[in-house]
């Protein structure tokens, strides 16, 4: 009788420590929760750097051409149009290079090459740092700028501009004028 006691308390007994280490394996087993890695840049430097780059000075270049040649056709309804376009244009770029105004046109234009720039950088998304508006203090913010002004092949000066534009403060959008440079 006493045998059968002690082979069913060492039963149980056995059974509690696999059921523990189980448990504890499970456990282990579990993915930790990693934090996410938040992919950050300053829209300013990614505007400056489209504008002066081969493919925005196209974009320019095309846009003053149909001008010229509607001017030189005498054509002023089409030359009219177009400076309103290229006035609309001007405001928004001041926009995008001076403030915080979207560029999420340009950034259409290398959205393919934004996996690998965040494999690269090791983020789970990328977003304009202007648009984060918070952050749980779990959430790693990595800024990702340099990495994405390099995509779009820019001018030595559009370099330096991008830089310049990196360490002031963006300007009120309420502020911006037509007139400014």
């Amino acid at each position: 009788m006493n045998t059968s006691l002690d082979w069913h308390g060492r039963l149980v007994a056995e059974a509690a420590v696999a059921l523990l280490v189980l448990a504890g394996a499970t456990a282990w087993a579990q993915p930790k929760e990693q934090s996410l890695r938040v992919g950050v840049y300053d829209s300013r430097a990614i505007a400056v750097a489209y504008w002066n780059s081969t493919e925005g000075a196209k974009s320019l270049a095309a846009l003053k051409a149909d001008y010229q040649k509607a001017k030189a056709a005498k054509d002023e309804p089409r030359a009219k149009e177009i400076e309103t376009q290229m006035k609309a244009r001007q405001r928004r770029l001041h926009e995008e290079g001076f403030s915080t105004g979207s560029v999420a046109d340009i950034m259409a234009k290398v959205k393919d090459a934004l996996p690998a720039v965040a494999k690269k950088t090791g983020v789970d998304l990328i977003v304009s740092k202007w648009e984060l508006n918070y952050q749980s203090p779990g959430v790693k913010v990595v800024d990702v700028t340099d990495d994405l002004v390099a995509l779009f092949h820019v001018s030595p000066q559009g370099l330096k501009w991008v830089q310049g534009i990196k360490t002031q403060a963006p300007v009120p959008m309420e502020k911006i004028t037509d007139d400014m440079d």
